[in-house]
């Protein structure tokens, strides 16, 4: 009897103590950075938009964004790899824009203040169990003539983008030159001998090419549709500036800018192409760069001798 009362005492302590444990740890792994609820969904046709979840107490640093074409299961899959995206710790979605297609999976990791990754890897929690697939024509992305740097959001804008300002400012009409200004340009540029420039064709984004069923990819795509590829510019910039008038998402805003300098560009407004075509530099560097040497071009050639 008092063999039985021993071991049913022990293996009460026994419990006890490993109810104890698994709650302590329970809390310690709450308590962890880890992103929750991720969810993945295609909503255009090279684009997948990632959202998920942080617990209230989330201390971490930033949020590394891996992707891969096979389930993401071990963290030796992605020690090695280098994340697609770091954005800042409170950011909730982030949209990734593809250049080939096929089946994504995603991992969200969270890194420490210290700079190390926070490698735990728990499915249809922070990383994914089903994929993403896009498909799509073959020759989609060989339509892209130039490279383009991707935007990598951190947060919502909550006021208005800066470039409304800029936009408006452009029907001040610059400072006359004297006429004394304008025979001296003239002996001056008679010295050399000028080649007449030629115009560049339009540019148009891969991602505008198809119609996206919704969102501000949508209303873009209707406004180059109705007056940019008919090469109805005067039109197109009135359209454009409509459009800009409303904060859009900030891809479509950097696209959106870059086809009212075209429209600009063909209607001869060489001032107002050049500010626009500046305006966007970063977003496109390469592309904006054979655009502004082209616009200033014609932009030093005086008006009596305009390409026409």
């Amino acid at each position: 009897m008092r063999i039985f009362q021993r071991i049913n005492a022990k293996s009460i302590l026994l419990a006890f103590l490993f109810s104890f444990s698994f709650f302590s740890y329970a809390q310690k792994v709450n308590s962890r950075p880890v992103c929750s609820d991720i969810q993945a969904e295609k909503i255009a046709i090279n684009k997948i938009k990632i959202t998920w979840k942080t617990p209230k107490d989330f201390n971490a640093a930033s949020i590394a964004i891996f992707r891969s074409t096979s389930p993401i299961e071990l963290k030796s899959s992605i020690s090695a790899e280098k994340p697609v995206a770091e954005i800042p710790a409170h950011t909730s979605t982030y949209t990734d824009i593809l250049k080939h297609f096929g089946e994504y999976y995603y991992a969200l990791i969270a890194r420490d203040k210290d700079g190390s990754l926070f490698n735990m890897l728990i499915p249809s929690v922070n990383t994914t169990v089903k994929p993403v697939s896009l498909n799509a024509p073959d020759d989609y992305f060989e339509t892209k003539a130039e490279p383009e740097e991707q935007y990598v959001p951190g947060f919502l804008r909550e006021l208005p983008l800066p470039y409304l300002d800029l936009i408006s400012d452009l029907d001040i009409k610059p400072t006359p030159m004297t006429e004394k200004a304008k025979n001296e340009g003239k002996i001056l540029a008679g010295q050399y001998a000028v080649k007449k420039p030629k115009l560049l064709n339009p540019y148009v984004f891969a991602e505008d090419m198809i119609n996206s069923p919704v969102g501000d990819d949508f209303f873009l795509f209707e406004s180059l549709k109705t007056y940019f590829m008919k090469k109805d510019y005067k039109k197109s910039v009135k359209d454009l500036r409509n459009f800009l008038s409303i904060t859009r998402e900030p891809e479509v805003t950097a696209r959106a800018v870059f086809y009212l300098a075209q429209s600009h560009y063909y209607c001869k407004n060489y001032r107002n192409a050049l500010e626009l075509f500046l305006f966007v530099e970063d977003e496109f560097p390469e592309l904006s760069k054979k655009w502004i040497d082209s616009t200033l071009d014609f932009y030093r050639i005086p008006s009596s001798s305009n390409h026409e």
